[in-house]
Parts: C-alpha cells; sequence; structure tokens
C-alpha cells in the first residue's frame, strides 16, 4: 500500500501575512469540518498541518504537511477537485497562485512546491486510515461483546479456547466484519525485498568509493572537528513568550504535534553531510523501523526532515503521543545518536563530538534549542484523536490474531490484549 508524506512549501506575499492568519484561524478552530478546508473530509489522510513560519531568518512562508494513503499526484488531484474554494483562500495570500480557479494551473502550482522527505518515519507501516478505524471499532465491538449479557463472565470463567471461539462466532455472525477474513500484511515480502537489495546496493557503493572518497574524507573529518569546537551553540532558555504559546496548543489529546524551522549551518561541508545523513537515516528507517518503533521510540505515528529554501533551512515535523517533555526524553534516552547527526548541521545545536557524539544528550541545552526552534501550527488534524500508536499496534494484532492457528500461550497472549 502507499504511504505518502511531504509538504508543499510557498513563500507569502508580505502584505498578505494578516489576511491569511485570519484564514488558517478558521481553519484551525475547527480542523474537522470547517468552511473552508474540512480535513476530515478525506478518506486517506492521516495527520495534517498548515503552519505559518515567520523567524530563522526565513521569509513568511506557509507549510502544509500531508500524511495520506495515496500518491502525492493522486492527494493532490483529490485536493484541486474536492476543495478548490479553500486552496484558493489559503494561496491567493502566497506568490505566484494562479488566481482564477483554474485546476490544472493550481495543481500545477501545487505540484511544484511539494518537498518530499529526506528521511522520514511512518509508525503504522503498511495500514491505511481505513484499516486503523476499522480495527479500532472491531476492538470495542468484541470488548462490547464481552461484557455484554451474551458474553459476560467469559474471560473469569471459560476457558482461553473458549472465550476465543466466542469472540471468533460473534466476529463471524456480524457481516460489518466481513473484512476480518483476510489479514493483509504490514509490509509485503516484496516490499521488504526492494528495501533491502536499496540498502545493500548502497552500502556496495560505499564499499567501492571509499579508496577514492577517502582522502576527501579525512580532510572532511579535520575540518568538522574545527567546526565543531568552534560552532556557537545553544545559550540559555527559549523566549518565555515563545514558550507559552507552544504550551498552549498541546496536550489537549493523546497526541500532540511538532514542527521546527531551523537553519543550517554554512557552508559546503554540512550541505554534503545533511543530505547524506538523511539518506543512510531513510535507508534504515525503510529497513528496521517498520514494526511501530523508530530506535526504541514507540509514540510516533508520521515523522519527517526535509532540507528546504535552497538547502538553508531544515523542517521537522513529527505526530507523536504523549507529552512534548516525554518525547524529547525519548529523543535524548534512545536516540540521541541519529537526531544528533541531523541537528548538529543545524545553527546553536549543543555541542557536537565527530558528528554523533554528544549534542543530544546534552538534556537541558538540547530541550532549550529543541523549544527555541519550534514554531506553533495554526491548524494541525488527526484522523484518530484518540488512538495512541501502542493502541494502534495493538488493534492489529487483535485482528491478525483473530482467526489464525494459536497455541495455548498464544491464545492467552491474545486475550490479554482485549
Amino acid at each position: 500500500m502507499t504511504q505518502t508524506i511531504f509538504t508543499i512549501i510557498t513563500e507569502v506575499e508580505p502584505a498578505e501575512v494578516g489576511a491569511l492568519r485570519t484564514v488558517l484561524a478558521e481553519v484551525g478552530a475547527d480542523p474537522v469540518a470547517n468552511n473552508v478546508l474540512p480535513l476530515g473530509s478525506f478518506e486517506v489522510l492521516h495527520f495534517a498541518s498548515l503552519t505559518l513560519v515567520e523567524m530563522n531568518g526565513l521569509a513568511p512562508t506557509l507549510i502544509f504537511e500531508h500524511n495520506v494513503d495515496t500518491s502525492v499526484d493522486d492527494w493532490l488531484r483529490t485536493l484541486v477537485d474536492r476543495a478548490p474554494g479553500g486552496l484558493d483562500a489559503l494561496y491567493t495570500h502566497c506568490k505566484g497562485y494562479p488566481v482564477g480557479g483554474d485546476p490544472l494551473r493550481v495543481r500545477a502550482y501545487l505540484r511544484e512546491h511539494v518537498v518530499a522527505p529526506g528521511a522520514y518515519h511512518v509508525g503504522a507501516t503498511g495500514r491505511s486510515l481505513t484499516q486503523i478505524r476499522q480495527e479500532a471499532g472491531l476492538r470495542e465491538a468484541i470488548e462490547g461483546f464481552l461484557e455484554s449479557e451474551d458474553g459476560a463472565g467469559r474471560l473469569r470463567h471459560d476457558p482461553p479456547d473458549a472465550v476465543r471461539a466466542a469472540v471468533q462466532q460473534f466476529v463471524k455472525s456480524d457481516d460489518a466484519f466481513s473484512w476480518t477474513r483476510k489479514t493483509p500484511e504490514r509490509q509485503t515480502k516484496s516490499e521488504h525485498r526492494r528495501h533491502q537489495v536499496r540498502f545493500w546496493a548502497n552500502v556496495a557503493a560505499a564499499v567501492v568509493m571509499a579508496p577514492v572518497l577517502l582522502p576527501t574524507l579525512a580532510i572532511g573529518v579535520v575540518v568538522l572537528r574545527v567546526k565543531e569546537r568552534t560552532d556557537p551553540v545553544q545559550q540559555g532558555p527559549a523566549d518565555p513568550a515563545q514558550v507559552k504559546a507552544l504550551s498552549d496548543t498541546e496536550d489537549f489529546i493523546a497526541q500532540n504535534h511538532l514542527a521546527s524551522v531551523i537553519p543550517v549551518k554554512p557552508g559546503l561541508l554540512r550541505a554534503a553531510i545533511l543530505p547524506a545523513v538523511l539518506h543512510i537515516l531513510n535507508l534504515l528507517a525503510r529497513m528496521s523501523y517498520t514494526k511501530g518503533e523508530l530506535g526504541g521510540i514507540p509514540s510516533i505515528h508520521f515523522a519527517h526532515w526535509s532540507v528546504f529554501d535552497r538547502g538553508r533551512h531544515l523542517l521537522f515535523l513529527s505526530n507523536f503521543d504523549g507529552s512534548w517533555e516525554s518525547y524529547l526524553a525519548d529523543f535524548i534516552d534512545k536516540a540521541a545518536t541519529g537526531l544528533t547527526a541531523v541537528w548538529s548541521n543545524t545553527v546553536n545545536f549543543p555541542r557536537t563530538r565527530l558528528l554523533l557524539r554528544d549534542g543530544a544528550t546534552d538534556g537541558p541545552r538540547f530541550r532549550q534549542w529543541a523549544r527555541s526552534n519550534q514554531v506553533a501550527s495554526q491548524v494541525w488534524y488527526s484522523a484518530y484523536p484518540g488512538l495512541t500508536m501502542p493502541m494502534i499496534d495493538n488493534n492489529t494484532a487483535i485482528r491478525e490474531g483473530l482467526f489464525v492457528r494459536l497455541d495455548g500461550e498464544e491464545v492467552h497472549r491474545w486475550l490479554q490484549r482485549l
């Protein structure tokens, strides 16, 4: 199944910033069902955000995040066909937008401003929005059955096999659950093989090129260490007003959203290192992080890094469970090396050694740096605000284990999921 993560990044006319803020406020007041761009009306959209950025030396910029179950082109076609007025309301304030309603020109404009991620993560790999919602409904229905008059007490008094058989019969008896007869793979063998081939092809290319590139790499390491010792680092906490503005948008549901826009350190060295690091991380993510966790972090639904503004800024967008504080703690405890390899190429990141060491492990300064470069999104949409990533994985495991052969201990573990 196609799962696509990307952004549309457009420069806003300076004189139009106030008017655009008004439109974003209307959409943000009810992202699901507003009269401008009702994001809840799209059947393939997991998460989306609209962020107006005016910081870190960037011209006023609108960033539209998309996490969808289709290709870029099919999604843009759907957007233009079903929400032409909403797109006009947003993008008429942006430079170069083709006012006049011609769908082909609008689609071409949006496509021209698509920015693909350098590295991305999908927590629910291979699971469409429809599947996630169906599996949540299945779990709720089974729990309701077990608590009903017909099912009451089964979990407490009947043998596990009998309880599971009763659940199976309950599901089979309802045509609304006919989709449970077939369980789609989270990642097909051909998909996994394709990612393996790509990974090892890159490894082979690196081995072949190593002798040629070794002198350049040696010089690069020396230059890198000089810069790492002298580059400015975060000094002091983020602006309290900025922290409050961000905090006011967080912790309303089980999920949260994070957007950061950070200047990339100048120079050819960083321009070469950053895309290379993102490429490596993306290869690893496609190979290893396809079962709900990213480097041991189980709370991320969708996240990605993108380099934009002709390589001068790095964008990070994440849709995750829990609080900002717990998310940063997971970064520090479980994924500091990878994060340091990426973000050490951006301005004011905590002091780093050899690209991978220290950096994000400097917890207090890393938190200050992260808040200083974070921007509040005026619009944030989640298609399943009541579901955490572990809940989604658990619901899928219930569906996957419903009609397959299980032994006694496996049946017991399956029932514990209910």
